[in-house]
């Protein structure tokens, strides 16, 4: 399995068949999703079953907040079609660049947001395919952030990142929605969406 490092660039080089073929590609989290001042008002709750393409994705957030000993998440339908519709927008219009909706000045639900992407594999031969990315190495990527957070300090490591993790286990946080989309270039977008959103500023996750 490829290792994914968050902030960083992992270059797999594969021998194929004893050929000396090989391939590349890479994959990465956003910089730590934007603080925000103070709660914003929560949308309301919408719960959903967690569609099959999403199968472990809630598990493993949920694995993450037991871990801190705080409540479950439930799946949502409202943040799943956001999480959707910008992951969508992102593919289509910004070339998988990872740009969060608070960012843009788009994000009318208040959600909080945590993002990912992975590159198409380039083989030396001209090929391009798309990663085999599954939840399971998005969450993962997300959740192994705990590392360098401190909580009695209630910091990243320095020159590290965090927030992504502090999103997830974020107490006030009810219920996830995620979806996917696939770029022009065989790469992929994930967008996370959370409600209530986390990482307040002065706040500690739990």
């Amino acid at each position: 399995m490829r290792k994914l490092f968050i902030l960083g660039f992992s270059m797999l080089l594969a021998a194929c068949g004893g050929s000396d073929n090989s391939s590349s590609s890479n994959s990465k989290s956003s910089e730590d999703p934007p603080k925000i001042t103070q709660p914003i008002t929560q949308t309301s709750l919408s719960p959903a079953t967690q569609p099959p393409s999403m199968k472990g994705m809630l598990e493993a957030h949920n694995k993450a907040r037991a871990a801190v000993g705080i409540n479950a998440l439930v799946w949502s339908s409202k943040m799943t079609e956001y999480a959707e519709e910008w992951a969508k927008h992102l593919a289509n219009n910004k070339d998988c660049t990872m740009i969060h909706r608070v960012e843009a000045d788009n994000n009318p639900l208040g959600a909080g947001e945590n993002l990912y992407w992975a590159s198409p594999v380039k083989w030396s031969d001209g090929r391009t395919e798309t990663q085999s990315i599954g939840t399971k190495d998005v969450a993962q990527s997300w959740g192994e952030e705990k590392t360098y957070y401190n909580y009695d300090a209630n910091t990243c490591a320095k020159g590290k990142q965090c927030g992504h993790y502090t999103q997830m286990v974020w107490n006030t946080t009810l219920e996830v929605g995620c979806g996917m989309a696939f770029c022009p270039d065989k790469g992929q977008i994930w967008v996370c969406n959370y409600n209530p959103p986390g990482n307040i500023i002065g706040n500690k996750p739990y």
